[in-house]
């Protein structure tokens, strides 16, 4: 694909050859995500269903050639469609409900695992670790602290 460096392409026809359980080069669009997330891309639910991504696997299948260019529109993607600072920032502030900067641990953990693109409960305890973040004695954090936190990496899939 003439858009996608040869090094991408050989790791997206990869990534797609372990997905193609049957051998058959053919993966079910349950899948597409997946595929993408393990190739260091970062989508949401609804990028994914908007590119053909079923709700429930054995729907329907693509090939390598129509996930190619699937792949190629998420690497064009400006890295601001990923979420910036500011989009961190505004989005948390509407938890802080006294407006000083601070927010509830717990409910930062419930909106992840429970509010549109659910986390796992322990993917979101990884995240809490690795950005080293920690409520105080009355269950508040600093939200700033988190984010530049979140945003400095690491990213285990970057090269």
């Amino acid at each position: 694909m003439a858009d996608l460096p040869s090094d991408k392409v050989d790791e997206a026809k990869q990534v797609f050859e372990c997905f193609d359980k049957k051998y058959e080069g053919k993966v079910d669009n349950f899948y597409i995500g997946d595929m993408l997330r393990s190739m260091g891309l970062y989508p949401t639910q609804a990028e994914c269903e908007k590119r053909g991504q079923t709700k429930k696997a054995g729907e329907k299948t693509l090939k390598v050639e129509e996930f190619l260019p699937i792949v190629s529109e998420f690497y064009k993607m400006p890295a601001k469609n990923f979420g910036t600072y500011e989009d961190f920032m505004e989005g948390l502030k509407l938890f802080d409900k006294e407006s000083n900067g601070m927010m509830s641990l717990a409910e930062l953990t419930q909106v992840l695992v429970a509010m549109a693109e659910k986390l796992d409960p322990r993917v979101v305890e990884e995240i809490l670790r690795s950005t080293e973040t920690k409520d105080d004695a009355e269950g508040m954090f600093n939200y700033d602290v988190f984010v530049k936190a979140l945003l400095k990496g690491p990213f285990p899939n970057e090269s």
